[in-house]
C-alpha cells in the first residue's frame, strides 16, 4: 500500500513539479545562471542548503528548490526577476523518503550530495573508492 502525500508535499510537487524535474540552469535578465550562482545571488549559500532545482511559474516568477539541512526539510522559494524573495514553501524530508529517513547515514547537510536528488550510489564516495 502506497502511503498518503501530505499537503506540504502535494502543494510543492503541484506548483513547481517533482522533486529533480526542474532545471540545473535559469535564464535571469537573458543571462544563464546555475543552481549556486542563483542561490549566491539570493544570499542563500550556506552549507547546509543545498540546491537540488529551479524554475519560472507561467506568471513569469521564479523559484529554486533546495534541501534545508537545519531543518531537514525541502524547501523552495519564489523571486522575481531582480531576485526580491516572493514567497515560500516548505515540506519535511520525511513526506519524501518516509521511514528511510531513520536507515540514511545522514552527511553533513545532504543524504543525496545535493547533484542528485535521493537516487545517488550511496556507497559511493569522492574518489571512487568506498
Amino acid at each position: 500500500m502506497e502511503p498518503t502525500m501530505t499537503i506540504g508535499r502535494r502543494t510543492i510537487e503541484e506548483r513547481y513539479g517533482m522533486i529533480g524535474t526542474g532545471g540545473k540552469i535559469l535564464f535571469l535578465g537573458g543571462v544563464p545562471m546555475g543552481l549556486k550562482k542563483i542561490a549566491r545571488k539570493l544570499a542563500l549559500l550556506y552549507d547546509d542548503l543545498v540546491p537540488i532545482d529551479a524554475g519560472t511559474l507561467a506568471g513569469g516568477a521564479h523559484w529554486i528548490r533546495f534541501y534545508e539541512g537545519e531543518q531537514r526539510k525541502v524547501v523552495v522559494l519564489e523571486f522575481d526577476g531582480e531576485l526580491n524573495i516572493l514567497g515560500e514553501n516548505g515540506a519535511d524530508i520525511m513526506d519524501w523518503i518516509g521511514d528511510e529517513y531513520f536507515r540514511i547515514h545522514w552527511r553533513a547537510f545532504c543524504p543525496a550530495g545535493g547533484e542528485e536528488w535521493l537516487g545517488s550510489d550511496a556507497t559511493k564516495t569522492k574518489g571512487g573508492t568506498r
